[in-house]
Formats: C-alpha cells, structure tokens, sequence
C-alpha cells in the first residue's frame, strides 16, 4: 500500500471537512429560504383572504363582493394565477374570481376560525392553497363559509431556482477560496519538515555533518535525535578507526618476523613457502578488513562517488604487474557515472576483480560499468580458460581458489562478494563473449 505524504493527509482531509461544511450550509440556507418563502407566501394569502372578508356581503340570497376593495386587479384576469372562491359547508362554490375559470368541485373545507395552508392542484397546476373557515352573521342564516384563495407556484420556483444558484456559486467560490487558503497555510505550515529534508539531503551529500539553524518546538526533539545519532556515528567510527589502527599496529611486528625467518633458523622448503604464504594472506585480510571498517559508513551518508577516476588509478598499476605477460587492460566507464559507495571499497572491489581477471586471461581484459534502476553494475571479462559452472560457489567462498598453479591468496572473490552484500547486491559469474570468465557484481547504491 503506498504511503501517503503528509501534505496530500492534510489537504484530503480539510477538502472533507470543507466538502461536508460546504454541503451542511448549503442545506441548512436552502431549507432557511424554503421556509422563509413559504411563511411569504402564506402571509401574502392570508391578506387576500382578509381582503375578500372586508369586501364580502353574505345573505340568504347568495355571495356578493365588491372587486374593487380586493386591490388584487389580478383576480379580475382570466387565468392569471391567482384565484379566489367563497364556498359554503358542503363545499359549494357560491362565488369565485373572473381569474378562475373552472371553479374545483368538491372542495374541502376549514373549520370555522381556523387556517389551512398547503399545497394543491388546480386545473392540472401546481398551486399553493390558503383556507380559512367562517360561521356568518345570524342575516345570513349563521351558515359556515369557506374563504379560499390559490397561486400558482410558478413565481415561487423561480425565486428559489435563483437563490439556489446564487447560493450555490457563492458557496463554490467560498469554498475554493478556503481551499486555496488551506493549500496555502499547509505550504507555510510544513515549511520547516522541507527544511529538515533539504539538510538531510546535504548531509547525504556530504556537504554539512549536522542539522543546523532554528527549528519549530514540535521538530526540536527530531533534529536532537538526529543530530545525537549523526554524533553517535561519527564517534563510532573514530572508536573503530582507532582500535583497527591499534590492531594493525600490534600485527605487524609478529608479521615481520615470521616473514623474516631464514633457512639457517630451521624454516626451510614447503613449509618456508606455506608460513610466507599464510604471512601474506593474514597481512591481506589484516590490510582489507582494516579498510572495510575504516570505509563501513551508512550508504545514505555517503557522498556521490565518480567511479570512472577510481579505475582510471587502478589500470596503470595493474597493466605494470602484468607487463611480463602482455595482458592488455580496457575499462569503459561513462564519466558522469556516480555512485554512494565508499571509495576505498570500490577501489578493493574493482581492483580484486581486475587482478583476478589478469591472472586467468591470455591478452585481454575488460572492464563496464553502467547503472541501473537503483544502483550500479561494474562487469570484469577476460580471455582465459573461464570459470566452470560447479566451480562458481566454491570461489565466492573465503579462501577458495580455482587451483593452486597461480599465485594468490584465494580470498578475491570472496571479498568482492563481501563488499557487494555490503550494499545489498550480488555477485554473477558466467562465460565471458572473450572466452573466459565474466564477473558481473551489481551493487544497490542511490
């Protein structure tokens, strides 16, 4: 599952705290007008229903009104959208407007005093319905009329269809706005964690060896830690630097003298070649693991290492040893190939394979190096005999060595191997296009 940053946790989550504040204002203004609207409306009926009782005059001969004290003139217009009736407790329409042209039947009706408001259908149209209940005065007959009043709802929706796009790109643009505002603040907000990143970067870099400068109170326990563990290290390297120089220094005596013992001491034939021998392979491992150590850092506090002058360092040397039997050293390395990797230890890695590959091949020996997705690859091919299949675990051992003809110590490959599982990669041996042996090491480096 990918790791989300920060920044996106941040924005997603205020965009759904934005959305649902968004959403929830949006539905509370929209009911707020509704209701509003609908109170409007049901005032502006219940004046014209105030109206029609001040210009009604009920007697047992019928309903008359005088139109003129309505001060509605859209009563007086066929189908303009506003009605008006008298109807009495049967529902009976006794009188109705000019406007309404085909008066409801069956009409119910409101109890004397009270109000029904809603809504309802006239002629096929949507309308909104005003009811108010009536007992007339004893000249009538003390009858129970029915005072109705109807309008359309078509002004009404157009009303609200307007709010609710006002409302709608008001809020869409508040919204942005606070969006914006949001990303904004977070930039301003994470701006030290960048800061701390960028540092971190140069550390890898190697160009500063501590986080510096003023931090936010949140982040000040972070950069101790690591500036602490930065010390740490750099104190633990010294501890080790010191105590290998001190073993190194300790060896060396004993070493030479075993390398000093002469025949007349009683040292002579096999056994002078296998104390030289094994003198010389303690000194070896003494000298690479003495490297190692000094070299061991953590790969992300390594600098970026061009590796094509290492190997330009290394040919000419190796080109003088084996100058007696005209092998021919060729190295393509890009120039602009870097790699986080100790630079002792590269010259170690390239510098076993090389003189392995001298020893085994005819004329010929040829060094590539090229990166790949997350890492290098450095390839050693030579001309000789190569390597056989079952052979090739045997070599990446400490101390194996394809026969004993050669001069050596046996622990080339070995350390080759060492050194590529230093840094996460791996060591593949197969037959060269020259003939021989083609040592490919592929380490894992940024």
């Amino acid at each position: 599952m990918a790791v989300i940053s920060i920044k996106r946790r941040l924005l997603r989550a205020g965009g759904a705290v934005l959305a649902v504040f968004v959403l929830a204002t949006g539905v509370a203004l929209d009911r707020a007008f509704v209701t509003a609207a609908n109170q409007a409306e049901q005032d502006k009926l219940r004046g014209l229903v105030y109206a029609l009782l001040g210009a009604a005059n009920i007697t047992r001969q019928g309903v008359t009104l005088d139109q003129s004290l309505l001060g509605a003139p859209r009563l007086g217009q066929p189908d303009s959208g506003l009605y008006a009736m008298v109807t009495d407790a049967q529902g009976k329409v006794l009188w109705h407007s000019p406007s309404m042209l085909t008066p409801p039947t069956g009409a119910t009706t409101a109890a004397a005093g009270q109000w029904a408001f809603g809504r309802a259908r006239l002629a096929g149209m949507p309308v909104f319905r005003l009811a108010f209940g009536v007992r007339w005065t004893p000249d009538s007959g003390g009858g129970l009329y029915d005072f109705v009043v109807y309008e359309d709802t078509r002004g009404y929706q157009q009303q609200l269809s307007g709010y609710r796009n006002t409302l709608a790109f008001w809020l869409g643009g508040a919204a942005l706005l606070v969006l914006a505002t949001l990303v904004g603040v977070l930039q301003w907000g994470l701006r030290p964690l960048r800061q701390v990143s960028g540092e971190i970067a140069r550390i890898e870099r190697g160009e500063i060896d501590a986080l510096h400068g003023e931090h936010p109170s949140e982040l000040r326990p972070l950069v101790a830690g690591l500036n602490a563990l930065l010390a740490h290290e750099r104190a633990r390297r010294e501890r080790t630097r010191h105590a290998l120089d001190d073993l190194a220094h300790s060896l060396k005596t004993p070493l030479a003298v075993l390398r000093g013992l002469r025949a007349d001491e009683g040292l002579t034939g096999q056994a002078a070649r296998t104390v030289g021998e094994q003198v010389c392979r303690m000194d070896q491992i003494v000298a690479f693991q003495l490297e190692r150590a000094v070299g061991a850092r953590t790969q992300g506090l390594l600098p970026p290492l061009a590796v094509a002058p290492v190997v330009a360092r290394l040919l000419p040397a190796l080109e003088r040893v084996y100058a007696g039997r005209g092998i021919h050293f060729r190295a393509d390395v890009p120039a602009d190939l870097q790699a986080r990797i100790d630079e002792h230890q590269l010259m170690e890695l390239v510098g076993n394979l090389l003189d392995n590959a001298g020893k085994w091949a005819r004329v010929r020996v040829r060094l590539g190096a090229r990166r790949d997705a997350g890492g290098i690859v450095v390839r050693v091919e030579d001309d000789g005999p190569g390597i056989a299949e079952e052979q090739v675990n045997a070599l990446l051992a400490r101390g194996a060595r394809a026969d004993t003809q050669n001069p050596g110590q046996g622990i080339g490959l070995a350390v080759v191997a060492q050194i590529a599982d230093d840094y996460a990669g791996a060591v593949r041996i197969t037959r060269s296009e020259l003939g021989g042996a083609r040592v490919e090491v592929r380490l894992r480096t940024a």
